[in-house]
């Protein structure tokens, strides 16, 4: 037998040594631990920007839906009028409830109490210590024909569909009431309480169903994505109160109040523009209002995304469980002002 040819058949024979095995072994460990590392790396970059994403997002949508508000407050379908121009549903109440006056913009500080949400723990209850802002308007309007009654209205037609229980402001362009409509009749609406003709030259000429809304910062009753939503009461078609959950992840809600007249930069309060010895003084002050700061937080839904060394800067992270947390500030002007 040719010697080179055994010697080659019995170096095949001896197969892999040990050190070569550890080697291989090593190599893989590492390769395998690198591509862990970087698809860890790559879920924790998608958790991040998803979470960023998300209270990019919902702090847009909750500007744009409460602009939406604030630009129409004050419209009586007539005009804006201040909250001494607009008789309450129930003249003889002293205490109504929130919507049952007219007071298009109001903001409630942080311990100021709301028919619209009470403060506590449960689902849809106002969270202590956060600011709300009341705001009231009027949409969907009707001509109206003639007054048969003063507990009639006679529409020149229907056509926002006013049923039994709807809120309607009947207005002219320097007065405007609140009523609840009792019964409807083809075009005729009866209701409660009884017209007030302003001018039997120049009655009041429209109706329109009345929007009321308290937007607040309530709980959501999930913990495990903050606990915390943007909530909105309104006033519904039958004339009731429904709380309703927005937008999950809005934490908090500031607002600061521009005075007409004032600096461009002046904003205050709701605590200033309230005098505790004079209601009607707190309300013309209110009616003075032009402009908001709104400042919302939003904090993600998913815990855990920033990472430890992160926690130096409180503003972009919640320290309690790690959720990313962003603070947006915008100007909103009222378009309808005196």
């Amino acid at each position: 037998m040719n010697p080179s040819l055994a010697a080659a058949r019995r170096l095949r024979m001896q197969g892999i040594s040990l050190v070569e095995v550890m080697v291989a072994l090593t190599i893989g460990l590492i390769l395998t631990l690198g591509m862990v590392g970087l698809m860890g790396g790559n879920a924790q970059n998608l958790r991040i920007t998803e979470s960023l994403s998300e209270s990019q997002e919902n702090a847009r949508m909750a500007f744009e839906l409460i602009a939406r508000d604030v630009r129409q407050a004050r419209d009586t379908s007539c005009g804006p009028l201040g909250n001494s121009s607009v008789r309450k549903i129930d003249p003889a109440d002293a205490t109504p409830d929130w919507w049952e006056e007219w007071w298009p913009l109001r903001g409630l500080a942080g311990d100021e109490e709301t028919g619209a949400a009470s403060f506590g723990n449960a689902i849809a209850e106002r969270v202590a210590n956060t600011q709300a802002l009341q705001l009231q308007e009027t949409e969907d309007v009707a001509l109206i024909n003639t007054f048969p009654s003063t507990t009639t209205v006679q529409l020149k037609d229907n056509t926002p569909g006013f049923a039994q229980n709807t809120i309607i402001v009947i207005c002219d362009m320097d007065n405007a009431s609140l009523h609840q409509v009792t019964a409807v009749a083809g075009t005729t609406l009866t209701i409660d309480p009884a017209i007030s003709i302003s001018d039997p030259d120049n009655p009041q000429f429209q109706a329109a169903r009345y929007y009321a809304a308290t937007w607040y910062i309530g709980n959501n009753g999930r913990a495990d994505e903050g606990g915390r939503s943007l909530y909105r009461a309104r006033l519904d078609a039958n004339g009731n109160v429904i709380q309703e959950e927005i937008l999950p992840g809005v934490v908090d809600m500031e607002i600061r109040y521009h005075t007409r007249g004032e600096a461009s930069n002046d904003f205050v309060e709701a605590a200033d523009l309230l005098d505790p010895n004079n209601a009607t003084t707190t309300k013309n002050n209110w009616d003075q209002i032009n402009a908001i700061e709104l400042t919302l937080v939003t904090e993600s839904t998913q815990r855990n995304v920033a990472s430890p060394d992160a926690d130096a800067d409180a503003g972009l992270v919640s320290q309690a469980d790690r959720r990313l947390r962003r603070t947006l500030t915008h100007i909103i002007a009222l378009r309808n002002t005196h």
